[in-house]
């Protein structure tokens, strides 16, 4: 039998991203509901995901789940929403702590990507993502739109080559926590990370 879920670690971020604003019960059981899903998603994988298992583990009625979420496609667009955002946080923490302007988007990018700010966890759900955008248009279409949103945002270039090749070897740091082939040498995985922010210098 599935435990009813408690949010705790980075998911926990579900319930107070919202501009900080005071949550209403619908919130709050909206927060839980893409909680559990992100759980399940992290232990099972995105095509293990059901409407049932996410108002099993988050406490909810399968109506009460429907109520916000209407279909499976639904909730995972809407999760995809939330990791994204939790995503651009990160982001914009790192580059705060970057002084240098060039390349900053870039740099702060793979440091997000290679360190999130929550929990490790992260990673893997980003890199299950990954994997659905491969055969999943409108999944790939919310990506796509939100990175070129960012780049606008902070005005690096869109047809910079190396910036395409930082994010790339970036986003292979998602596929590496989603697959299990992480590099166990951590001088060699810091060795990497270092040559991809050294890269970004140059955009």
């Amino acid at each position: 039998m599935e435990t009813i879920y408690k949010p705790t670690g980075w998911c926990y971020y579900f319930h107070t991203m919202a501009n900080n604003r005071k949550k209403k019960q619908p919130d709050i059981v909206k927060g839980q509901l893409l909680e559990a899903a992100a759980f399940i998603t992290v232990e099972r994988g995105l095509g293990s995901l059901t409407l049932d298992l996410v108002a099993q583990r988050a406490g909810v009625s399968k109506g009460g789940l429907i109520h916000h979420f209407p279909n499976k496609r639904v909730l995972i667009e809407k999760l995809f929403d939330y990791l994204l955002a939790i995503f651009e946080s990160s982001i914009d923490d790192y580059m705060a702590e970057d002084s240098n302007p060039r390349g900053r988007f870039s740099r702060a990018y793979v440091m997000a990507s290679a360190f999130p700010k929550n929990e490790p966890s992260e990673s893997k759900l980003h890199g299950a993502f990954a994997l659905a955008m491969s055969n999943n248009e409108p999944l790939a279409e919310i990506w796509r739109k939100w990175l070129l949103s960012q780049m606008e945002k902070h005005s690096e270039d869109t047809g910079a080559t190396v910036g395409q090749m930082v994010r790339y070897a970036a986003d292979g740091l998602w596929l590496e926590a989603c697959t299990g082939t992480q590099i166990d040498d951590a001088k060699v995985r810091s060795s990497v990370i270092e040559h991809l922010l050294e890269l970004t210098y140059s955009i």
